[in-house]
């Protein structure tokens, strides 16, 4: 049997018809500036550090405690698809009796964003680009190999495949913005996922579609697929990833990701016309396409009111099955006004930390209590976890919130 298409791979592993939102439910006392070993050391949130955020706790079976943001995305703005950013291998280890304790992971994030019949990216995320930069490979791949190993399910070969809520790999963050930029880093990490795969048995239906996402920056007279472009190059030049030609590798598993936030009309022309028209200009197999970062800063926009004008202009030009049929859909950026960005940066984002009556969770603002895992250096080489709050608060509607509502919400 010939191994699938990239827009068939997306269709099977339900990422074909995306209404997403870009996620990064950072606590409103979250700061980029936090040290090593300190709760706020990454901004990955989809950990079960970060539970009452995402979903929710019931201790001791006494209610339930959290914001329940992806029960909220599900039910009132008709989200499917959740974007993530940062991603951090998972942490482990057994205790004097050998038992397993699992002190980071993802898993719960996945299960619930199946059960509301969500799919999420897995990022590789600029860590890793910035490891690669500064030539730490072998950390590098430590890393990816362990996120690898926490997605894909433990039964024996060939039955290994993506847990639950997982719909595709996601390459970098914009990795032609960042570090020392080289697209040859993308085509490593997905040279280790592949090898992965091969050396794990896992069959090409439960091999996951890649997506590689940009800037909308331009160069070669096109908005972000040069950046796509350069990766190609470098794929084709290395010939086979694990034991796959090129070509096939590209026809196979890409997805081509930017992040527009120009009118609806621009966004139109672009995938009907600039887009393919590029693609056929060096005759390029033509990639299925989405939107990670679609919106407007209120400096941009004009206005708030102005802001959700442009997002339902913008949502409407971005619909699955343009682009002759490789449009896969767009993500909404961001789910929440980041306070600790500054300038034009602040103010992307469909809600603001107030109060609010639309969702009313948490029903009071309250400190959630949790605990992270700090390394013990030598001589003890040890995982401890260290008790932390973090504040669970509620999240006022926007105005571009109701241009999602009305674009993708329950009828």
């Amino acid at each position: 049997m010939a191994n699938m298409t990239a827009i068939d791979r997306c269709r099977k592993f339900g990422v074909a018809n995306i209404q997403g939102i870009a996620y990064m439910p950072g606590p409103s006392d979250y700061t980029k500036t936090s040290g090593p070993g300190m709760l706020y050391e990454n901004s990955d949130f989809y950990n079960n550090i970060f539970e009452e955020l995402w979903g929710y706790t019931n201790p001791d079976n006494m209610g339930e405690k959290g914001r329940k943001d992806l029960y909220r995305f599900q039910q009132k703005l008709g989200i499917n698809f959740i974007h993530c950013y940062d991603w951090a291998a998972p942490v482990s280890q057994k205790d004097q009796s050998g038992r397993l304790l699992l002190f980071l992971e993802h898993v719960k994030f996945l299960r619930v964003c199946a059960n509301l019949g969500m799919r999420a990216t897995i990022p590789i995320s600029n860590y890793t680009m910035d490891l690669l930069s500064q030539g730490k490979t072998v950390l590098a791949r430590q890393n990816v190999e362990a996120i690898i190993g926490e997605i894909y399910t433990p039964n024996p070969p060939p039955a290994k495949a993506p847990i639950p809520g997982v719909g595709m790999w996601k390459i970098f963050n914009e990795y032609e913005l960042w570090h020392d930029r080289k697209p040859e880093h993308v085509v490593t990490v997905m040279t280790w996922i592949a090898e992965w795969e091969a050396k794990n048995s896992v069959l090409d239906p439960n091999r996951l579609p890649m997506m590689v996402c940009t800037s909308f920056g331009t160069e070669d007279g096109i908005q972000g697929a040069a950046y796509l472009k350069k990766v190609r190059d470098v794929l084709m030049r290395q010939g086979k990833i694990g034991n796959i030609d090129a070509a096939d590798f590209w026809n196979q598993r890409i997805v081509f990701s930017t992040n527009p936030q120009n009118p609806g009309s621009d966004i139109q022309d672009f995938l009907n016309n600039r887009l393919p028209n590029y693609w056929k200009k060096y005759n390029i197999p033509i990639p299925p396409v989405m939107f990670t970062e679609l919106g407007s800063s209120i400096k941009y926009a004009g206005s708030e009111a102005l802001q959700a004008e442009l997002l339902s202009q913008q949502i409407a030009a971005s619909k699955p099955g343009g682009s002759n049929g490789m449009m896969l859909g767009a993500c909404v950026f961001l789910n929440e006004e980041r306070p600790w960005e500054a300038g034009a940066e602040k103010t992307f984002g469909i809600m603001r930390f107030g109060q609010d009556s639309s969702w009313g969770l948490p029903k009071q603002n309250y400190q959630a209590k949790t605990a992270y895992p700090r390394w013990d250096p030598p001589p003890n080489n040890w995982w401890w976890l260290q008790p932390a709050t973090y504040p669970v608060e509620q999240q006022a509607p926007k105005l571009n919130y109701q241009s999602v509502v009305k674009a993708w919400g329950p009828r």
